[in-house]
């Protein structure tokens, strides 16, 4: 078929896939030319300039693996969870800026470090823990059984990618009542 072919439906063709170029190009256009760096990202402590690793988002608690969670930043309305063993969850944002490329020792490296960590709501320490997410985009430690009891806590998390470490999030303040 010529371009400028003269039989039926061959205008239309050419019309259509002239449109489809244009909206393409307008939707690519805002795409290229978008900061690469997401607004609140950090640069990694530590890290390569070009590496960037946001703050953990959405920090929420849950009475366990099969309930709805509860977020946290409600003024005047911590989360309340009825056990001693809840679970803390956070949305992890993107590692690299959009088309960086991973140096070939990250292919080797299992999952990312997430450090979750747990006071009193007075700041004395309850617990410190060290995991590992395969998950790109949550974060998720349920507390052992018995290492709280009835009263007021906060908990915080960060996640680090090789040397790149993100800023801790906000304290993440939330209530254990548990049964008499």
């Amino acid at each position: 078929m010529r371009l400028f072919d003269k039989t039926p439906g061959t205008w239309s063709r050419v019309a259509v896939a002239l449109a489809a170029a244009v909206v393409v190009g307008a939707v690519a256009a805002p795409l290229s030319t978008a900061d690469p760096k997401p607004e609140g990202s950090q640069a990694a402590a530590g890290g390569a300039p070009d590496r960037l690793l946001a703050t953990p988002e959405v920090p929420r608690v849950s009475d366990g693996s099969y309930s709805g969670f509860q977020f946290c930043g409600i003024p005047d309305s911590p989360p309340q969870v009825t056990t001693d063993r809840p679970s803390l969850a956070a949305t992890l944002e993107s590692v690299a800026p959009p088309g960086s490329v991973e140096p070939p020792e990250d292919a080797a490296r299992s999952g990312r470090k997430v450090v979750f960590e747990v006071t009193e709501a007075d700041g004395r320490p309850v617990l410190t823990e060290n995991t590992r997410t395969e998950a790109s985009h949550t974060a998720v430690y349920q507390i052992p059984e018995a290492k709280l009891s009835s009263g007021d806590y906060r908990w915080r998390v960060r996640v680090q990618d090789g040397p790149a470490i993100s800023q801790w999030t906000a304290w993440c303040d939330f209530s254990v009542r548990l049964a008499d």
